[in-house]
């Protein structure tokens, strides 16, 4: 991806956030394939809430599985073992990965009616890599040209080499034409439900598509609440008036009377707890950077945070990767901490650390941390601000340090593109890994590319643009009756064939 605006330091975002992953679906339920079997209406407590639809400017995780991927199809998208696949169409890629065919699924038609032809398709990938605040405008920035054979073709042509347009591609949204100007309210796509209506801070209210082109949802009608307070949500679990808890805290897993619910039991996955640092700030020495990791008790937070789940690595890659690469970081050493801050100048140091409210799992992190810091006298002061007020001062660079979640996703370009270029690239400046970043995508063997992601994975851990807190463990939880429920490594709830049995 370019350097082309502050977006993208947001698309990490939230609500995949304490967001615990799972793989695999709830408990059993005694529902069955009679549709008077199952309620009408699946309800789902999510740790925040939406206010901008539009997926081509949407800055949050959460999005991605509550809106995105329910409402929206996608030319190609993962399955839930990460296996890239066909959606809206099939492809072919010519040798030097520079030309895209894409063949469309007959018959596919928009929420509004309209086809899902060439043109549209054209239109929506257009408006994706020039529409002001667009997220995916880097991502397209190397399209030389777009055409339509047909009605039901389509074919992308590159400039350069690109081995990870087609991955790229899972995450951009096909929107219907006619939603362009409306979007952010009332977004129009071509995926299994269709958007209804939205109460700020209360539901988004979404139903199932009778006419979309792959199997229909079971369940007439899904209803998002966002609920920071995950006792609450849990409380409402037991009470019949939530189906599902989309992320599930480790303390909130530590008292689940699983009498009452359904644990889908934590994994290991590809999410990542992780601490950015404005590197133009008070943060700007990497010394001082290194000192401060020294004083960051990983073993404490992981029983702490995180139950004892999850592992510490400083690579921001799984170990499963074909590209991890095993880094040597930062003990846990204040002597050491406070000899480099010394040594670097720093005197009486005092920074912030954002913390987005409803992830009890940042807050304990951060006041671990803290507290290490004040033993070598270092004040870290913790912010937790609602979700809007943590998101303006991501997008604005309005922090000293803040807290986040990034998932990697099946090509670990995800991870460097985003967080090592134009993600800190206001005030993090490295043409090395700039370029490191660019010949990885121009080249297919997956040998070759390893040895380049070796070397950003040195140099991550060198410089700490982003420090690594640890892969976080994954958890939630359903109600009895739940069925058909399934997350992806990426955190993505999939929620197009849930069920709750009356």
């Amino acid at each position: 991806m370019s350097n082309k605006s502050p977006w993208r330091r947001s698309l990490i975002g939230l609500a995949a956030v304490s967001s615990l992953l799972l793989t695999g679906c709830a408990a059993e339920s005694s529902s069955s394939d009679d549709p008077a079997a199952i309620k009408d209406e699946v309800v789902v407590a999510l740790a925040g809430d939406i206010d901008n639809f539009d997926p081509h400017t949407n800055q949050l995780i959460i999005f991605e599985f509550a809106i995105r991927e329910l409402v929206f199809s996608t030319l190609v998208d993962y399955d839930a073992e990460l296996n890239l696949q066909p959606d809206l169409a099939t492809y072919e890629v010519n040798e030097d990965a520079t030309v895209f065919t894409f063949s469309l699924v007959p018959d596919a038609v928009f929420h509004d009616g309209t086809s899902v032809d060439a043109a549209a398709v054209i239109a929506s990938m257009e408006r994706a890599g020039t529409a002001e605040d667009s997220i995916w405008s880097g991502r397209l920035a190397d399209v030389a040209s777009y055409e339509a054979p047909d009605d039901q073709t389509v074919v992308i042509t590159l400039n350069n080499p690109d081995a990870t347009f087609l991955a790229g591609l899972a995450s951009i949204a096909i929107v219907a034409p006619s939603s362009f100007d409306t979007a952010t309210s009332e977004p129009v796509g071509s995926g299994p439900y269709e958007f209804e209506s939205w109460t700020a801070n209360t539901e988004i209210v979404l139903t199932s598509f009778d006419d979309y082109f792959g199997e229909v949802s079971p369940t007439k009608t899904l209803r998002l609440q966002p609920i920071a307070d995950q006792q609450v949500a849990l409380n409402n679990l037991y009470s019949g008036s939530v189906d599902i808890l989309a992320s599930a805290s480790a303390a909130t897993v530590s008292q689940l009377d699983s009498a009452r619910a359904d644990l889908v039991e934590p994994v290991a996955s590809n999410s990542l707890s992780l601490i950015e640092f404005n590197s133009s700030g008070k943060l700007a020495d990497p010394m001082v950077r290194q000192a401060v990791a020294h004083a960051l008790d990983k073993d404490s937070i992981r029983e702490i945070a995180y139950g004892g789940g999850g592992s510490s690595s400083w690579s921001p890659l799984p170990e499963s990767s074909w590209a991890y690469s095993e880094q040597t970081g930062y003990e846990y050493d204040l002597d050491k901490a406070a000899t480099m801050l010394a040594a670097a100048g720093e005197s009486d140091l005092e920074f912030s650390l954002e913390v987005p409210s409803g992830f009890p799992e940042a807050e304990q992190l951060a006041r671990v941390w803290q507290a290490s810091l004040a033993e070598i006298g270092v004040t870290l002061n913790v912010n937790i601000t609602e979700i809007s007020v943590w998101l303006d001062a991501y997008v604005s660079r309005g922090y000293d340090a803040t807290w986040n979640v990034f998932n990697v996703g099946a090509d670990p370009h995800s991870f460097f593109d985003i967080i090592m270029t134009p993600h800190l690239a206001d005030d993090y400046q490295n043409q090395t890994v700039s370029d490191l970043v660019l010949d990885a995508t121009r080249i297919s063997d997956e040998a070759a590319r390893a040895e380049l992601y070796s070397e950003l994975q040195q140099i991550l851990v060198d410089e700490l643009p982003v420090m690594i807190v640890q892969s976080t463990p994954v958890a939630s939880i359903a109600g009895p009756d739940v069925s058909g429920y399934e997350v992806n490594p990426l955190g993505w709830a999939l929620l197009s064939q849930v069920t709750v049995s009356k």
